[in-house]
């Protein structure tokens, strides 16, 4: 018996070796550079969201959530340059060029899971982040975030919970400072990643386990969601999580989606009925410098030119597990021109 076990436990630790289950046909991509790691152990980083500098794209920063601790901002070398301490931020998004009476500003905002509220953050022309309000939710659990602005400067929060809420906020009705609840509606089941795209104000949101949908960007206009697509068309394995809108100097229009169950993401073109364009990976660098990335929880993309390093922009994915060593969880710096030559986009 004693033969048994020990040959039993030798199987399974092969069979183990490679516990990721990858998509068979997600293409290869690799991260040119990797944040520090989060503070936390086990399972805490999550969503990042990108600063683009208004004079310097080269001193842009990522800020990127530990939803055990609070908010802690990255530079395009992936070092972190500040920390704000809020308890459990869950997701993080912001929009630039948001107006309050004659100024125009940049706005951040997270789901706060330790006081209940949606936390509302300025960021300076010089990057640095303050935390200026805390607005009460009615949900007991906040989860996912996502931000769009109108084309008059608005700015609006769509935010979920754990119990399939959603609540559809205004920063800045009148251009003050002065949140105002919109609309609420319910899914049908666990909400988390969505997306709003501002130029066609369409909300893109994902159920986890069941697949993609999109709506016009009015909480009171939830009534008009329709299916983007469902897990079961095969190109997306539960859970749906990320996703955000890659915008090209071209007028292209990117769906990147966070398919966690298979550790892959896909792409869909919004400029062509919403076309499935393929499915990538990230792997580990043949060098073994950076590691590839497993169970993505959020992500964000941008098109601006950052660096020699990202010529077409640059997508920022959350890295379940940090190998190579293994270190607490962080986040991972992708070049579109990567993914946008290995797709044919």
């Amino acid at each position: 018996m004693r033969v048994v076990l020990v040959l039993a436990a030798v199987l399974l630790m092969g069979a183990c070796a490679n516990p990721y289950h990858i998509r068979a046909d997600a293409l290869p991509v690799y991260a040119a550079l990797e944040t520090a790691p989060v503070a936390s152990s086990e399972d805490a980083a999550d969503d990042p969201a990108i600063w683009i500098h208004p004079e310097d794209p080269s001193k842009s920063l990522i800020l990127g959530t530990n939803k055990q601790l609070g908010l802690g901002v990255y530079d395009l070398e992936g070092n972190e340059v500040q920390f704000i301490e809020r308890g459990r931020l869950n997701n993080v998004d912001l929009r630039q060029g948001v107006k309050i009476g004659n100024n125009t500003v940049t706005l951040a905002a997270a789901t706060n899971r330790t006081e209940i509220t949606l936390d509302i953050f300025i960021i300076e022309d010089s990057g640095r982040l303050d935390h200026i309000m805390a607005i009460p939710l009615s949900m007991v659990d906040p989860y996912g975030l996502c931000m769009g602005l109108d084309d008059e400067g608005g700015a609006h929060v769509f935010a979920n919970s754990r119990e399939f809420e959603y609540e559809h906020w205004h920063l800045n009705p009148g251009f003050a400072l002065a949140p105002k609840l919109v609309a609420s509606w319910h899914m049908n089941s666990g909400p988390e990643g969505c997306s709003v795209h501002d130029e066609t104000q369409i909300l893109y949101l994902g159920e986890e386990e069941f697949g993609v949908w999109m709506m016009p960007a009015d909480g009171n206009r939830a009534n008009e969601m329709t299916l983007l697509e469902a897990n079961s068309e095969g190109h997306l394995t539960a859970d749906v999580e990320g996703m955000d809108v890659y915008q090209g100097t071209s007028g292209e229009l990117y769906l990147i989606v966070s398919s966690q169950g298979d550790n892959s993401f896909a792409v869909y073109d919004l400029n062509d009925s919403n076309r499935y364009r393929g499915s990538f990976r990230i792997a580990d660098t043949e060098d073994g410098s950076l590691d590839g990335v497993q169970e993505t929880d959020g992500l964000a993309v941008t098109s601006e030119t950052l660096s020699a390093d990202f010529p077409m922009g640059m997508l920022v994915v959350q890295d379940g597990y940090n190998d190579l060593p293994t270190e607490h969880q962080n986040f991972k710096l992708v070049s579109w021109q990567a993914i946008a030559e290995v797709l044919d986009l």
